[in-house]
Protein backbone atom coordinates (compact mmCIF):
# COMPACT_ATOMS: atom_id res chain seq x y z
CA UNK A 1 0.00 0.00 0.00
CA UNK A 2 1.42 3.31 -0.66
CA UNK A 3 2.16 5.58 2.05
CA UNK A 4 2.98 9.20 1.99
CA UNK A 5 6.36 10.34 1.30
CA UNK A 6 7.21 13.11 3.65
CA UNK A 7 6.39 12.59 7.40
CA UNK A 8 5.19 15.87 7.78
CA UNK A 9 2.13 17.51 5.66
CA UNK A 10 -0.31 20.72 5.67
CA UNK A 11 -3.72 19.90 3.88
CA UNK A 12 -6.17 22.05 3.63
CA UNK A 13 -10.10 21.26 3.52
CA UNK A 14 -12.93 24.04 2.98
CA UNK A 15 -10.01 26.45 3.92
CA UNK A 16 -8.91 25.28 6.88
CA UNK A 17 -4.95 23.83 7.21
CA UNK A 18 -4.80 20.94 9.27
CA UNK A 19 -0.85 19.96 9.75
CA UNK A 20 -0.05 16.25 9.95
CA UNK A 21 2.58 14.36 11.39
CA UNK A 22 4.43 10.83 11.39
CA UNK A 23 2.79 9.91 7.98
CA UNK A 24 5.08 7.10 7.48
CA UNK A 25 4.47 5.42 11.23
CA UNK A 26 3.53 2.34 10.57
CA UNK A 27 0.11 1.71 12.24
CA UNK A 28 0.18 -1.95 11.24
CA UNK A 29 3.03 -4.10 11.78
CA UNK A 30 2.21 -7.27 9.71
CA UNK A 31 0.13 -5.20 7.09
CA UNK A 32 2.79 -2.24 7.00
CA UNK A 33 -0.09 -0.13 7.25
CA UNK A 34 1.26 3.80 7.97
CA UNK A 35 -0.85 6.71 9.89
CA UNK A 36 -0.63 7.85 6.14
CA UNK A 37 -2.57 4.95 4.66
CA UNK A 38 -5.39 5.58 7.58
CA UNK A 39 -6.07 9.54 6.73
CA UNK A 40 -5.98 8.98 3.54
CA UNK A 41 -8.39 5.80 4.01
CA UNK A 42 -10.77 8.82 6.10
CA UNK A 43 -10.22 11.66 3.63
CA UNK A 44 -11.82 9.46 0.67
CA UNK A 45 -14.55 8.23 2.74
CA UNK A 46 -15.23 11.84 4.87
CA UNK A 47 -18.44 12.08 3.15
CA UNK A 48 -20.29 8.94 4.54
CA UNK A 49 -19.00 9.13 8.00
CA UNK A 50 -19.38 12.72 8.66
CA UNK A 51 -23.55 12.68 8.46
CA UNK A 52 -22.98 10.17 11.41
CA UNK A 53 -21.04 12.60 13.73
CA UNK A 54 -23.05 15.60 12.68
CA UNK A 55 -23.33 17.63 16.39
CA UNK A 56 -22.17 14.35 18.21
CA UNK A 57 -19.88 14.63 21.42
CA UNK A 58 -16.84 12.72 20.84
CA UNK A 59 -15.31 10.26 23.12
CA UNK A 60 -11.54 9.95 21.80
CA UNK A 61 -10.36 6.56 21.73
CA UNK A 62 -6.34 6.92 20.34
CA UNK A 63 -3.85 4.52 19.40
CA UNK A 64 -0.49 6.96 18.64
CA UNK A 65 1.89 3.69 18.40
CA UNK A 66 -0.71 2.31 16.13
CA UNK A 67 -3.37 -0.79 16.02
CA UNK A 68 -0.62 -3.39 17.90
CA UNK A 69 -0.03 -1.12 20.62
CA UNK A 70 -2.76 -0.15 23.46
CA UNK A 71 -4.48 3.03 23.63
CA UNK A 72 -6.37 5.47 25.95
CA UNK A 73 -9.41 6.87 26.33
CA UNK A 74 -9.73 10.97 26.15
CA UNK A 75 -12.95 12.90 26.56
CA UNK A 76 -11.38 15.71 27.69
CA UNK A 77 -9.65 17.71 25.04
CA UNK A 78 -7.33 20.47 25.25
CA UNK A 79 -8.93 23.56 23.96
CA UNK A 80 -5.78 25.53 23.84
CA UNK A 81 -3.78 23.57 21.80
CA UNK A 82 -5.88 22.74 19.23
CA UNK A 83 -6.71 25.48 15.80
CA UNK A 84 -9.53 27.90 16.41
CA UNK A 85 -11.51 26.24 13.98
CA UNK A 86 -12.44 23.33 15.80
CA UNK A 87 -15.33 22.70 17.55
CA UNK A 88 -15.68 21.46 21.13
CA UNK A 89 -18.57 21.98 23.80
CA UNK A 90 -18.63 21.96 27.47
CA UNK A 91 -20.93 18.71 28.95
CA UNK A 92 -21.11 17.62 32.27
CA UNK A 93 -19.88 14.21 33.35
CA UNK A 94 -21.41 12.44 35.62
CA UNK A 95 -18.38 10.10 36.06
CA UNK A 96 -15.67 12.51 36.71
CA UNK A 97 -18.30 15.22 38.21
CA UNK A 98 -16.86 18.22 36.27
CA UNK A 99 -17.30 19.96 32.87
CA UNK A 100 -15.65 18.49 30.55
CA UNK A 101 -14.90 19.81 26.32
CA UNK A 102 -15.58 17.37 23.75
CA UNK A 103 -14.48 17.59 20.46
CA UNK A 104 -17.52 17.99 17.28
CA UNK A 105 -16.54 16.94 14.22
CA UNK A 106 -18.91 17.96 11.44
CA UNK A 107 -16.45 18.85 9.27
CA UNK A 108 -13.72 16.97 6.61
CA UNK A 109 -10.58 19.34 8.84
CA UNK A 110 -12.08 18.35 12.20
CA UNK A 111 -11.69 14.48 10.70
CA UNK A 112 -8.64 14.66 9.90
CA UNK A 113 -6.97 16.64 12.27
CA UNK A 114 -8.80 13.84 14.96
CA UNK A 115 -7.35 10.88 12.81
CA UNK A 116 -3.95 12.74 13.01
CA UNK A 117 -4.08 12.77 16.90
CA UNK A 118 -3.95 8.73 16.94
CA UNK A 119 -7.56 7.88 16.38
CA UNK A 120 -8.19 4.76 14.82
CA UNK A 121 -11.65 4.32 15.03
CA UNK A 122 -14.49 7.07 15.74
CA UNK A 123 -16.66 7.09 18.36
CA UNK A 124 -19.34 9.24 18.69
CA UNK A 125 -22.23 9.47 20.96
CA UNK A 126 -26.19 8.34 20.05
CA UNK A 127 -27.01 11.88 20.78
CA UNK A 128 -26.02 15.44 19.76
CA UNK A 129 -25.27 17.78 22.34
CA UNK A 130 -28.32 20.55 21.09
CA UNK A 131 -30.44 17.13 22.69
CA UNK A 132 -28.07 15.00 25.04
CA UNK A 133 -30.89 13.27 26.69
CA UNK A 134 -32.39 12.14 23.59
CA UNK A 135 -30.57 9.62 21.46
CA UNK A 136 -30.97 10.08 17.17
CA UNK A 137 -30.38 6.33 17.30
CA UNK A 138 -31.01 3.14 19.50
CA UNK A 139 -28.20 0.25 18.80
CA UNK A 140 -28.13 -3.64 19.85
CA UNK A 141 -24.77 -4.84 19.96
CA UNK A 142 -23.97 -8.65 19.49
CA UNK A 143 -20.96 -9.35 21.00
CA UNK A 144 -20.25 -13.06 20.08
CA UNK A 145 -17.42 -14.47 22.77
CA UNK A 146 -16.30 -17.36 21.57
CA UNK A 147 -19.18 -18.44 19.49
CA UNK A 148 -18.62 -18.03 15.75
CA UNK A 149 -19.93 -15.54 13.26
CA UNK A 150 -22.34 -17.62 11.85
CA UNK A 151 -23.99 -17.67 14.68
CA UNK A 152 -24.16 -13.68 15.54
CA UNK A 153 -25.83 -13.80 12.05
CA UNK A 154 -28.18 -16.04 13.26
CA UNK A 155 -28.82 -13.55 16.23
CA UNK A 156 -29.30 -11.03 14.71
CA UNK A 157 -31.92 -12.10 12.30
CA UNK A 158 -33.76 -12.77 15.37
CA UNK A 159 -33.50 -9.51 16.38
CA UNK A 160 -34.50 -8.04 13.08
CA UNK A 161 -38.12 -10.45 13.32
CA UNK A 162 -39.11 -8.97 17.25
CA UNK A 163 -38.72 -5.37 15.65
CA UNK A 164 -40.22 -6.30 11.79
CA UNK A 165 -43.25 -7.54 14.36
CA UNK A 166 -43.42 -4.01 15.62
CA UNK A 167 -43.08 -2.49 12.02
CA UNK A 168 -39.66 -1.09 13.09
CA UNK A 169 -37.23 -0.77 10.56
CA UNK A 170 -33.52 -2.12 11.44
CA UNK A 171 -30.00 -1.37 10.03
CA UNK A 172 -26.80 -3.56 10.80
CA UNK A 173 -23.42 -3.24 10.27
CA UNK A 174 -20.26 -5.01 11.40
CA UNK A 175 -18.49 -4.27 14.44
CA UNK A 176 -15.10 -3.84 12.64
CA UNK A 177 -14.43 -6.66 15.20
CA UNK A 178 -16.22 -10.26 15.42
CA UNK A 179 -19.64 -8.70 16.41
CA UNK A 180 -22.81 -7.57 14.51
CA UNK A 181 -24.41 -3.84 15.13
CA UNK A 182 -28.30 -3.44 14.78
CA UNK A 183 -29.23 0.55 14.60
CA UNK A 184 -33.30 1.72 14.66
CA UNK A 185 -33.97 5.38 13.72
CA UNK A 186 -35.79 7.09 16.76
CA UNK A 187 -35.15 10.47 15.49
CA UNK A 188 -34.29 12.13 18.98
CA UNK A 189 -37.89 11.91 20.26
CA UNK A 190 -37.60 9.73 22.98
CA UNK A 191 -35.11 9.67 26.19
CA UNK A 192 -32.38 7.58 26.49
CA UNK A 193 -34.34 5.91 29.56
CA UNK A 194 -37.11 5.04 27.33
CA UNK A 195 -35.13 3.83 24.49
CA UNK A 196 -32.92 1.56 26.40
CA UNK A 197 -35.85 0.03 28.25
CA UNK A 198 -37.01 -0.72 24.61
CA UNK A 199 -33.88 -1.68 23.41
CA UNK A 200 -33.84 -4.23 27.02
CA UNK A 201 -37.39 -5.62 26.11
CA UNK A 202 -36.04 -6.46 22.25
CA UNK A 203 -33.03 -8.35 23.87
CA UNK A 204 -35.26 -10.44 26.57
CA UNK A 205 -37.59 -11.22 23.30
CA UNK A 206 -34.78 -12.58 21.53
CA UNK A 207 -33.14 -14.71 24.60
CA UNK A 208 -36.67 -16.22 24.91
CA UNK A 209 -36.36 -17.21 21.31
CA UNK A 210 -33.07 -18.92 21.33
CA UNK A 211 -32.05 -19.03 25.01
CA UNK A 212 -29.08 -21.73 23.37
CA UNK A 213 -27.39 -19.74 21.55
CA UNK A 214 -28.38 -15.81 23.33
CA UNK A 215 -27.60 -13.98 26.63
CA UNK A 216 -28.13 -10.55 28.03
CA UNK A 217 -26.04 -11.61 31.12
CA UNK A 218 -23.38 -9.12 30.93
CA UNK A 219 -20.41 -11.29 32.56
CA UNK A 220 -18.87 -13.71 30.13
CA UNK A 221 -18.12 -16.15 33.18
CA UNK A 222 -21.81 -16.38 33.74
CA UNK A 223 -23.41 -16.54 29.91
CA UNK A 224 -21.00 -19.74 29.41
CA UNK A 225 -20.37 -19.50 25.90
CA UNK A 226 -23.70 -17.67 24.69
CA UNK A 227 -23.86 -14.72 22.62
CA UNK A 228 -24.34 -11.36 24.64
CA UNK A 229 -27.41 -9.25 23.36
CA UNK A 230 -25.91 -5.47 24.58
CA UNK A 231 -28.57 -3.07 24.82
CA UNK A 232 -27.08 -1.44 27.41
CA UNK A 233 -25.06 0.98 24.94
CA UNK A 234 -28.21 2.79 25.11
CA UNK A 235 -27.68 5.41 27.53
CA UNK A 236 -25.94 9.18 27.50
CA UNK A 237 -22.25 9.10 27.16
CA UNK A 238 -21.93 5.84 25.82
CA UNK A 239 -20.40 5.53 22.25
CA UNK A 240 -20.38 2.87 19.59
CA UNK A 241 -17.68 2.79 16.23
CA UNK A 242 -19.63 4.83 13.53
CA UNK A 243 -20.08 3.32 10.72
CA UNK A 244 -17.38 3.45 8.16
CA UNK A 245 -14.72 4.08 11.22
CA UNK A 246 -11.67 2.03 11.34
CA UNK A 247 -10.74 -0.30 14.11
CA UNK A 248 -7.75 -0.96 15.50
CA UNK A 249 -8.04 -4.94 14.98
CA UNK A 250 -5.84 -6.97 12.66
CA UNK A 251 -6.05 -5.92 8.57
CA UNK A 252 -7.33 -2.83 9.55
CA UNK A 253 -11.31 -3.84 9.62
CA UNK A 254 -14.05 -1.29 8.86
CA UNK A 255 -17.21 -1.36 10.44
CA UNK A 256 -19.45 -1.13 7.32
CA UNK A 257 -22.94 -0.54 6.88
CA UNK A 258 -24.97 -3.94 5.21
CA UNK A 259 -28.12 -4.93 3.55
CA UNK A 260 -29.83 -7.41 5.59
CA UNK A 261 -29.49 -9.64 2.51
CA UNK A 262 -25.92 -9.56 2.59
CA UNK A 263 -25.73 -11.48 5.56
CA UNK A 264 -25.15 -14.98 4.71
CA UNK A 265 -22.56 -18.15 4.83
CA UNK A 266 -20.30 -15.94 2.26
CA UNK A 267 -20.37 -12.77 4.68
CA UNK A 268 -16.35 -12.31 6.31
CA UNK A 269 -15.90 -9.49 8.36
CA UNK A 270 -12.45 -9.48 6.95
CA UNK A 271 -13.71 -8.08 3.07
CA UNK A 272 -14.01 -4.58 5.08
CA UNK A 273 -10.49 -3.23 5.51
CA UNK A 274 -9.58 0.64 4.93
CA UNK A 275 -8.27 -1.17 1.59
CA UNK A 276 -11.14 -2.50 0.03
CA UNK A 277 -14.10 -0.33 1.34
CA UNK A 278 -13.38 2.92 -0.53
CA UNK A 279 -14.24 0.67 -3.81
CA UNK A 280 -16.86 -0.87 -2.61
CA UNK A 281 -18.94 1.89 -1.42
CA UNK A 282 -18.46 3.63 -5.04
CA UNK A 283 -19.78 0.36 -6.74
CA UNK A 284 -22.97 0.06 -4.44
CA UNK A 285 -25.72 1.99 -3.60
CA UNK A 286 -25.33 3.43 0.11
CA UNK A 287 -27.32 0.57 2.14
CA UNK A 288 -27.79 3.04 4.90
CA UNK A 289 -29.46 5.93 2.69
CA UNK A 290 -32.78 5.36 3.85
CA UNK A 291 -32.28 4.68 7.24
CA UNK A 292 -33.67 8.42 8.26
CA UNK A 293 -36.61 8.07 6.76
CA UNK A 294 -37.99 5.19 8.57
CA UNK A 295 -38.36 7.00 12.30
CA UNK A 296 -39.00 4.49 14.45
CA UNK A 297 -42.51 4.27 16.61
CA UNK A 298 -41.78 3.20 20.26
CA UNK A 299 -45.52 3.17 20.91
CA UNK A 300 -45.25 -0.33 21.51
CA UNK A 301 -42.83 -0.17 24.08
CA UNK A 302 -44.48 -3.51 26.36
CA UNK A 303 -43.74 -6.04 23.87
CA UNK A 304 -46.42 -9.04 23.32
CA UNK A 305 -44.94 -12.01 25.35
Amino acid sequence: MKTAERTIEERKYDGKTVILSNLNKIFWIKEAYAKGDLINYYETISEYILPYLQDKPLSLFRNPDGADQPGFFQKDVDVNSMPEWINTVEIFSESTNKTIDYLICNDKASLIYMINMGCIEVNPWLSTYLKPEYPEFMVIDLDPGDNTFQEVIRVAFFVKSVLDKLNITSYVKTSGSTGLHIYVYVAEKYTYETVKKFAEDVAHQVQKKIPELASVERSPSKRKHLIYIDYLQNARSQTIAAPYSVRPKPNATVSMPLNWKDLNENLDTQDFTILTVPKIIKEREDPWRFIKQNKADLSHLLLPK
